[in-house]
């Protein structure tokens, strides 16, 4: 037998410090990494180069130029290819042996259910938003698989290991909506009011900012009138999108703008100046075309004069640009469209994401996961080894580590996906205000992180599917959507225990509804959520709805989280000196 190749005997030299038979039985493991971004394509290089060889990558997005500065699997020769396609490719020039699947597609889909997920020996999280974050821990609990979570910010990053009944899941911990926006799909399949107005940003910094061929956000000239902007934008990429079938086989495909009809309407508007629109109202898409193409004129004509313009969310020309620009964006896609005042109060940083960082954390990923596959224990039956890894930008604590390691938590008793008293919870809500709509987008997905729910109240059964087989069922619920909760067709009133299930997850959970007049949009809480009975003059609650909405990470851009939420966890890892690219607080949110 000739000898190993050096860097065989290296992994081999590893692999054997974890004990006899380690080698083979990475080799003869199967792993899936979801997200194929920063930290994905980091992740791939290390698994292959570790020993794995059998991989699956699930990968919804397409390669952008901007996405070449740290994805280091893709080349400019792949952009507007498939990243997991891409990064499948790209692995096997690592190991040409290995066996390794690419899915192009969301990993949300039915397809990639409990039956899916039971395949592997562990799933590896490199994703870019919290609610698909959420929905591959529901299905890996379900499916009683090992999760191995990472998420960096800048230059801070964490690592967590979720497994059903020894370990708190990604559920556990309430996250904090993040201080930032996503910019993952705004250039192809927006669903949000914010993915639009960061599309706006990059588009502002397309036309009036310095030169940079990594924003690729739109093809336009800085010198074509408005006329052939809005063409360009609202019906020509917008055709573009339509013809890529594939995109909108569980969504609502868009629809193009009618430039001319709108350019007609803005010049006879009632509406004639800026000046008359009111803030906190929300525009017409007519009247948003007209402050489009007035302040796209008046910021060109500042661009030629004084040169290149940096957004400022207080310039006026530069807000009415992106609000205009986010709102016919959102009319397209179907998207509510949000006030100036909304616009502006939501505009915040962005941090980029640091390569190095990625790097360190996919690294730390895999040491979790020969951790898991090592199944050493403790008397208790728990495994040893396996820590919540830290990382921060400078060294902390007594030993000065970049790499601080602390004991897991454990599973939440009142946590809905995994504690053993989470399958009821509580909710008091105002029955006669809120629209079904709302509780569906704010309380089902946000709060309680469901992806396809149905709702079942005893006398009345409602299913929010992205799909519908039948078109009847799919205008039944439509026609829903409005109606406020107590209505008869509906049948959420005081005290109705509603079954929530989701068969994308394999997830039940009952819910008891308790009415208040004290809750609604007007009032200073829209409902309270918890996992115990409310009490009279009880005012405690794990989650207080502000009407808010949970926002996404990103993967263009890491978004910022909240700071102050991160600190305690962190404070607690220092003083124990233990110890999907996106926020790196409590249990890791990341960007792929």
């Amino acid at each position: 037998m000739a000898p190993p190749a050096p860097r065989d005997a290296h992994l081999h030299k590893v692999l054997a410090s974890w004990g006899k038979g380690m080698q083979e039985k990475v080799a003869a493991s199967r792993v899936l990494v979801v997200g194929a971004g920063g930290i994905g394509c980091e992740l791939l290089k290390v698994l292959v180069l570790s020993g794995f060889t059998n991989l699956d990558i699930v990968d919804l997005d397409t390669i952008d130029v901007s996405n070449l500065n740290r994805q280091f699997l893709f080349r400019m020769h792949h952009v507007s290819e498939s990243k997991a396609n891409i990064a499948a490719q790209a692995a096997k020039g690592f190991n040409p042996n290995i066996n390794i699947t690419p899915h192009h597609g969301n990993i949300k889909d039915k397809k990639f259910g409990v039956q899916y997920m039971s395949q592997f020996s562990v799933v590896f999280n490199a994703l870019d938003n919290i609610e698909a974050r959420r929905h591959v821990n529901r299905v890996c609990i379900a499916a009683g698989r090992p999760l191995v979570d990472g998420g960096t910010s800048g230059y801070d990053g964490q690592v967590t290991t979720i497994i059903k009944g020894e370990t708190g899941c990604y559920d556990c911990e309430p996250k904090p909506a993040p201080k930032g926006f996503p910019v993952c799909t705004i250039r192809s399949t927006p669903d949000k009011p914010i993915h639009c107005i960061v599309w706006g940003k990059h588009l502002f910094a397309l036309l009036f900012g310095t030169k940079d061929d990594a924003n690729a956000v739109a093809e336009v000239e800085r010198t074509w009138s408005g006329k052939q902007v809005l063409d360009k934008l609202f019906v020509g990429e917008i055709e573009k999108l339509i013809g890529m079938e594939d995109l909108w086989k569980e969504r609502r495909p868009p629809t193009v703008l009618a430039v001319d009809t709108l350019v007609a309407q803005a010049a006879t508007s009632a509406q004639a100046t800026r000046e008359a629109l009111v803030d906190d109202a929300v525009w017409t898409v007519a009247d948003n075309v007209k402050v489009f193409l007035d302040s796209l004129e008046v910021l060109q004509a500042r661009e030629k004069a004084a040169g290149a313009i940096e957004w400022d969310k207080d310039d006026d020309e530069a807000m009415d640009f992106v609000v205009s620009a986010a709102n016919l964006r959102a009319s397209v896609f179907a998207i509510e469209l949000t006030s100036r005042f909304r616009c502006k109060s939501i505009a915040g940083n962005i941090i980029p994401a640091i390569a190095t960082t990625n790097a360190i954390i996919a690294g730390a990923m895999v040491m979790e996961a020969f951790k898991v596959m090592h199944s050493k224990r403790d008397k208790d039956g728990q495994l040893q080894d396996c820590r919540t890894v830290w990382k921060g930008r400078e060294p902390t604590g007594r030993s000065n580590l970049v790499l601080i390691a602390s004991k897991m938590d454990p599973p939440r008793p009142d946590c809905p996906v995994c504690g053993k008293h989470g399958a009821t919870q509580y909710l008091k809500v105002n029955t006669k205000t809120m629209k079904v709509a709302v509780f569906l987008a704010k309380i089902l997905k946000s709060e309680l992180g469901f992806n396809e729910p149905i709702i079942d109240t005893g006398e009345n059964t409602i299913e929010f599917l992205s799909h519908f087989e039948d078109e009847h069922e799919a205008k039944m619920t439509d026609s829903k959507m409005q109606l406020e909760l107590s209505h008869a067709a509906v049948g959420i009133a005081d005290q109705t225990s509603v079954e929530i299930s989701d068969e994308s997850q394999d997830c039940n959970i009952t819910l008891i509804v308790v009415h208040s007049d004290e809750m609604g949009e007007d009032a200073d809480k829209l409902y309270q959520l918890q996992s115990k009975p409310f009490l009279d003059g009880d005012e405690t609650a794990t989650k207080d709805g502000d009407g808010g909405g949970a926002q996404e990470e990103d993967d263009i851009e890491v978004v910022v989280g909240d700071p102050a939420a991160a600190a305690g966890s962190k404070k607690r890892a220092r003083e124990e000196g233990d110890e999907g690219e996106g926020p790196a607080v409590s249990k890791a949110k990341g960007t792929a």
